[in-house]
C-alpha cells in the first residue's frame, strides 16, 4: 500500500491538492470529488478530468476516478461551443466508461453514465441523432435499474428522454412528470453507499420538474 500511495503522489506532483505526504487514495479522490461540485468551466472540466486519470492510472482496480475523468468529459462536452469537441469529448468519455465497466460490470451508476453520454450524442445533432440515442440510453438505464432500481437518476434521464421525444411515440411532459416525480422520491430517500458515490441529480431533477411539470403536482 505504501509503495502504491508513494505512486499515487509522484504522480500528482505539481498538483495543489496533492501535497501532503499522508494523502492516500481515499483522501485525495475526496478533494477532487469536492473540486468537481464546485468546476462550471470547460477549463475547470479539463483539468479535473487530467487529475482523475490519473489516478486512475494508479489505482487500476478501482471505478470511481474512471467514472468522475468521465463525467468531467461529459460536462465538457455540454459547455462547450465547439460542436467538433463536443463528440470528441464524449469519444473521451466512452472510452473511460468503457474501462470503468469493465471493473465493474454491475455497477448502476456506470450505466447510467452511459446513458447521459447518449443523451449528449442527442443534444449535438437531435434531428439525425434522436430516435438512435434515445433508444441507446432507455437500453442502458434500463440495465441500470436492473442493478439498482432505487438509483434516482436512471428516473431523471428516463424522464429526459420521455420530455424530448415526440408526442406520437409516447413522449411529452405529461409522461416525462411521471419520471420526474418518481425520480423526486428516490432521491429524498437516497443515502449514497459510499462517500465516493455520485450525489447529483436532485436539483437538477427539480428544475426540469418544475418548468415541465405545474400541472402533474
Amino acid at each position: 500500500m505504501k509503495v502504491k500511495i508513494t505512486a499515487l503522489l509522484i504522480l500528482y506532483l505539481g498538483v495543489n491538492a496533492f501535497t501532503q505526504d499522508n494523502q492516500d487514495y481515499m483522501t485525495i479522490m475526496v478533494k477532487q470529488k469536492k473540486a468537481f461540485r464546485m468546476a462550471r468551466t470547460e477549463k475547470d472540466f479539463q483539468d479535473l478530468a487530467g487529475n482523475f486519470e490519473r489516478i486512475a492510472g494508479a489505482e487500476t482496480d478501482q471505478w470511481h476516478p474512471l467514472y468522475y475523468a468521465a463525467f468531467c468529459y461529459v460536462n465538457m462536452s455540454f459547455v462547450s461551443k465547439d460542436i467538433v469537441k463536443k463528440d470528441v469529448y464524449l469519444d473521451k468519455a466512452q472510452e473511460l466508461i468503457d474501462r470503468a465497466i469493465e471493473i465493474y460490470p454491475e455497477e448502476s451508476e456506470l450505466f447510467v453514465l452511459q446513458g447521459l453520454i447518449y443523451q449528449g450524442r442527442i443534444q449535438i445533432d437531435p434531428q439525425q441523432r434522436g430516435k438512435t440515442y434515445a433508444m441507446k440510453a432507455n437500453e442502458v438505464l434500463n440495465k441500470a435499474k436492473e442493478f439498482n432500481s432505487d438509483n434516482p437518476r436512471i428516473y431523471y434521464l428516463l424522464g429526459l428522454n420521455v420530455l424530448h421525444s415526440p408526442r406520437s411515440i409516447g413522449g411529452g411532459p405529461d409522461i416525462a412528470c411521471n419520471y420526474f416525480k418518481k425520480a423526486a422520491e428516490k432521491f429524498e430517500k437516497y443515502i449514497a453507499p459510499h462517500v465516493l458515490s455520485p450525489t447529483w441529480g436532485a436539483e437538477e431533477n427539480e428544475n426540469v420538474y418544475t418548468q415541465n411539470c405545474h400541472n402533474n403536482k
